[in-house]
């Protein structure tokens, strides 16, 4: 585990790529997990409970599994689904918990108090996270790094729009 938690840092500052997973199917399996424990402490660190929890991590995992399988299926990359997939999983979850104390901080402190700065740490986050999954493109595409930034910005203008709009905000 410790070498698999050392490739996705190394994958995190874009020193390897997906690649160096092998095509594992149980692999995939134990990153999804990971993916899906983490996504859940981030999203109890956002203040989401109850009821909304379960549909908001069913479209974060269903989007992320559609977008990349259709992004690698049109370059005809299918193959590499689950090295790909692992990789995002893995890095996802490294990059979500640095997140966490921001977001938890975000929804604990009063407007007023410096939210607004880690707000911007947030932002940066969410930057490093779309350079980390352009990274990953560009391997699993055999393309340039700007073309997997891009798409990769494109999946998070997705995932931001669905989520505003199934899960809006009360203002």
């Amino acid at each position: 585990m410790k070498a698999i938690v050392r490739t996705c840092w190394q994958i995190c500052l874009l020193r390897q790529g997906p690649q160096v997973f092998p095509r594992s199917w149980t692999l995939f399996g134990v990153m999804l997990l990971i993916y899906l424990v983490v996504d859940v402490i981030l999203f109890l660190a956002q203040g989401i409970r109850g009821l909304l929890l379960l549909p908001e991590l069913l479209l974060d995992i269903g989007l992320l599994l559609a977008f990349f399988a259709l992004v690698l299926a049109i370059w005809q990359k299918l193959e590499r689904f689950n090295q790909t997939m692992s990789a995002l999983f893995g890095t996802g979850a490294i990059i979500m918990l640095v997140a966490v104390p921001f977001s938890l901080l975000v929804t604990l402190l009063p407007a007023s108090t410096g939210a607004e700065l880690v707000g911007v740490l947030l932002y940066a986050i969410l930057a490093w996270t779309v350079l980390v999954m352009g990274h990953i493109l560009r391997h699993a595409l055999d393309t340039w790094l700007t073309l997997g930034i891009i798409i990769a910005g494109t999946y998070i203008v997705l995932n931001l729009v669905m989520f505003a709009q199934f899960f809006p905000t009360k203002a």
